[in-house]
């Protein structure tokens, strides 16, 4: 009986730290980088890859749901840059197995982009749409 108790509470606490602010993708593009020419290098696409990513309301923490997993990511520190008109808004996000990301919020050309700590690839989702709880 407790276990049952114990997995509704940490299910409502998940329900409510999660979906305060939605985004929906509908692609996916993989980048290299590239040292020599010092810029991204077009890998791959995949433009059947559907995902949801959800920021809790304190923007916290963010989890990214796809057709094959869910992760959660802790967002360590954020930033928005408004500089020459980006609209990006930069976290450094930890994943809920210890990889370090960049993850980039880019509201003008609407995609977020994922960089891990060794700056090797980059991810980008483009964004379908999104949308507040509130």
């Amino acid at each position: 009986m407790k276990k049952i108790i114990l997995s509704g509470i940490i299910c409502m606490l998940t329900t409510f730290a999660f979906g305060q602010f939605h985004v929906s993708t509908n692609s996916r593009i993989d980048y290299t980088w590239d040292k020599e020419s010092e810029d991204w290098q077009y890998k791959s696409k995949d433009e059947e890859s559907l995902t949801f990513f959800e920021f809790n309301k304190e923007f916290t923490m963010v989890k990214h749901t796809t057709s094959l997993s869910t992760s959660g990511y802790l967002i360590k520190s954020q930033e928005h840059d408004e500089e020459n008109e980006n609209n990006q808004y930069i976290f450094s996000v930890v994943s809920d197995v210890g990889n370090k990301y960049i993850m980039i919020y880019d509201v003008k050309n609407e995609n977020i982009r994922f960089i891990p700590d060794d700056f090797s690839k980059m991810i980008k989702f483009k964004i379908k749409s999104s949308w507040s709880d509130e």
